[in-house]
């Protein structure tokens, strides 16, 4: 703490100090008689007071002292010399305090974090881990002081967020600090948004196996770091505690998912999404029986889906989108009873839908557009009571909308644009009153588009029937006022389902037709023949 100083004593006078006359000079002049008998007279001269001693500079000095102190803490970037040294100095200064609150275990790991955390993130960094460790002394119900003082205990570091507000952010020079995990008491380390600068990389480092085998480590994130680079560590196999493992968002990332990750047997939450991983989905993932989210989305995976992955009866969410796997959907897909949300779109997956996929009755949203299925819908889809969201386009499914799906009453959104559906719309779809968003676009489909007013004008611009050039509605009121990209009826009602405009546009082409086929020909016919068809094709 920088303190004022007075200034020296001299500075509040103009001139030197006078000199002030004697007592005896005033008795004197007051007419008295001295009370001592007058000696001999001697000569006095007056001497000048001496001048004063100039005060030592004690400001500069305290200025000094401070940018030296202020160098120190504020050096940027600091090195790993300054941040040993800065931090030594400050346990130093804190001992008493410490050595009162933590054993000699959580001095020293006090002392790694400090540097590690001064180093890779400066003074506020260091001082938002500085608070983690504040004594914490419990007074037991019933207890006395002595009792107290006997049961302190120290509060350890569990926890630590960086990269976004309000938590510290990270120096554009910041590396991967993998002394972290050598904490002992941390539960929850958390790195996002943290490594952005893309001209200094960083790898995403660990410590050896066997410094993490006694890691009680149970949530790791490392998430949103486009320049942290590197491959998946296998040494995150080592971290037997862990229950969330999510490393997302990292563009650099690359490799293959660790065959060990099958080792993390208290994993509940997986998630490598938006990185750029490759290679196979290990099979070692069905080892993870107590997975309930698994996303791998946004990757560059390869092969089947394994079919061991139907051993994961407790998952509720399975996100393999934006990858390039291949082949079936397997089987044991249906085994997985317990699933919410599965998203399997922009893959390479063909063939039928597994048989036993209307047992999923707790599914509520299926994503599988942009797959070269090529097969007919699935009736079955009709036995998910709880779906709400259908997502089948650009997947090649041909032929009619199965009536069964008139049977989601829960659904809200259905896609099916850009496939090769013919045949007309179920008229059961009507009945969906939770509908909001509809998208039958680019297909085959024909006939009087059985939605009456109230239900297109619900849907509004939610509704897409454009590109089905059989499609009609028949309420020409509803044509005017909701723009779904199909024309009238021809007779308004109930007629055979053509388009009034495609009717009187073949009725005229098949005119024209006929005129000119009859007028080309009329050299085989007398004039007064083919002024009289002429007519008879002008009334027509």
């Amino acid at each position: 703490m920088a303190c004022g100083l007075q200034p020296p004593l001299h500075a509040a006078f103009s001139s030197p100090p006078r000199a002030l006359p004697s007592r005896s000079s005033f008795l004197l002049a007051a007419g008295t008689l001295p009370l001592l008998p007058r000696g001999p007279t001697v000569s006095r001269h007056r001497l000048s007071p001496p001048p004063p001693r100039a005060l030592p500079d004690t400001a500069a000095a305290a200025a000094g002292l401070r940018d030296v102190l202020a160098d120190a803490f504020l050096a940027y970037p600091p090195t790993w010399t300054s941040a040993a040294a800065t931090n030594l100095a400050i346990f130093v200064a804190g001992s008493p305090l410490l050595l009162s609150g933590l054993s000699a275990s959580g001095v020293a790991a006090a002392y790694v974090l400090g540097t590690l955390t001064w180093r890779a993130f400066g003074s506020r960094g260091y001082l938002l881990v500085a608070a983690y460790f504040v004594v914490c002394k419990p007074a037991p119900a019933g207890s006395n002081s002595t009792t107290n003082a006997a049961a302190a205990a120290p509060l350890h570091v569990t926890r630590l967020d960086f990269g976004v507000d309000p938590n510290p952010s990270c120096k554009d020079a910041a590396t991967f600090p993998p002394e972290a995990f050598a904490l002992p008491h941390l539960q929850s380390l958390f790195f996002v948004g943290c490594f952005k600068n893309p001209a200094a990389p960083t790898a995403l480092l660990l410590p050896p196996p066997a410094n993490l085998s006694s890691s009680g480590l149970q949530q790791l994130s490392i998430r949103a770091n486009p320049s942290l680079s590197g491959t998946m560590p296998p040494q995150l196999a080592s971290l037997r505690s862990l229950q969330v493992l999510t490393v997302s968002q990292n563009g650099l990332i690359r490799g293959e998912i660790p065959r060990g990750i099958g080792g993390l047997r208290s994993l509940v939450h997986l998630d490598l999404s938006y990185n750029s991983l490759s290679g196979p989905v290990p099979a070692q993932i069905s080892e993870l029986t107590g997975l309930v989210g698994l996303d791998l989305s946004y990757n560059s995976l390869s092969g089947p889906i394994p079919s061991r992955i139907g051993q994961l009866r407790q998952l509720q969410k399975l996100d393999l989108s934006s990858n390039n796997l291949t082949g079936a959907v397997p089987a044991t897909v249906a085994n997985l009873t317990s699933l919410t949300f599965l998203a399997l779109s922009s893959n390479g997956l063909t063939g039928r839908f597994p048989p036993g996929i209307s047992g999923l009755k707790n599914l509520q949203y299926l994503i599988m557009d942009n797959n070269p299925m090529d097969v007919p819908l699935p009736p079955e889809l009709g036995g998910l009571a709880r779906l709400q969201e259908l997502r089948l386009a650009g997947s090649g499914y041909s032929g009619p909308i199965p009536a069964a799906f008139g049977q989601l009453a829960s659904l809200t959104t259905l896609s099916l644009e850009n496939n090769n559906l013919t045949g007309a719309i179920p008229a059961g779809l009507t009945r969906l009153r939770r509908m909001y968003h509809l998208n039958l676009s680019n297909n085959g489909l024909g006939g009087a588009v059985p939605f009456d007013g109230a239900f297109l004008r619900r849907l509004g611009r939610n509704l897409d029937l454009s590109g089905n050039p059989g499609l009609c509605l028949d309420d020409r009121d509803v044509v005017r006022d909701v723009g779904v990209g199909v024309g009238a009826c021809r007779g308004g009602g109930g007629g055979d389902g053509s388009l009034a405009r495609d009717s009187v546009s073949s009725a005229t082409g098949g005119v024209l037709t006929a005129y000119t086929v009859i007028f080309g020909r009329s050299r085989l016919l007398g004039p007064a023949c083919v002024v009289f068809i002429s007519s008879m094709l002008f009334f027509l």
